[in-house]
């Protein structure tokens, strides 16, 4: 292969691979700045990255959704997942479809598989896309903390998420309905 032809072939693919991950967070940048707003209820543990640093890690409330009679989807695969809102105004998951809905918000998660529950009702597992929120070394683990007392009933933990055509991008972590580093800041002396 002369020298020409692989300096060109080199060219295509370091622009198929920018094209890729430029589309990835172009994706994201859009969801993030023109997205519909959402708060999802969290259960998060406080880990650490070793190359990314302090996180707090979350586990959402919501982890399935209900799923009609003939919804067959295989575990890996993407469903369709409508937003609604429930009575204390947190967002919940609609029915899982295999097609795009047509109007409304929705995301577009990975599925775990369709299995009953105990009553016989069937429901779709998903994965949700985010599940790290970073922070500064020093206030992530304070962060963790009072999310965690949140869990034992102290305090309400909720996630800010921007959704724009099936996109969701992780956009604030509350604690009492107020931003963590603002909570942080308000509640330094009783740390």
């Amino acid at each position: 292969m002369n020298r020409s032809l692989r300096l060109a072939l080199f060219v295509v693919v370091a622009l198929v691979q920018l094209a890729v991950a430029g589309g990835a967070i172009v994706k994201s940048e859009l969801a993030l700045r023109t997205g519909e707003a959402f708060r999802f209820r969290i259960q998060p543990v406080d880990p650490v990255d070793a190359f990314r640093g302090r996180y707090v890690a979350i586990r959402f409330a919501v982890d399935r959704a209900p799923a009609a009679d003939d919804l067959d989807v295989k575990p890996g695969k993407h469903v369709y997942l409508p937003i609604e809102i429930d009575t204390d105004g947190y967002a919940v998951l609609g029915w899982a479809r295999a097609e795009k809905p047509t109007s409304g918000p929705y995301l577009r998660l990975r599925a775990g598989g369709v299995y009953p529950d105990e009553e016989g009702n069937r429901f779709v597992w998903v994965s949700m896309p985010f599940r790290r929120y970073y922070m500064a070394e020093d206030l992530a683990p304070e962060a963790g903390r009072a999310v965690w007392s949140g869990r034992r009933g102290q305090r309400e933990a909720s996630v800010g998420v921007r959704v724009r055509g099936g996109v969701g991008v992780l956009e604030e972590l509350y604690i009492d309905d107020v931003p963590i580093h603002q909570w942080l800041a308000e509640n330094a002396d009783a740390r």
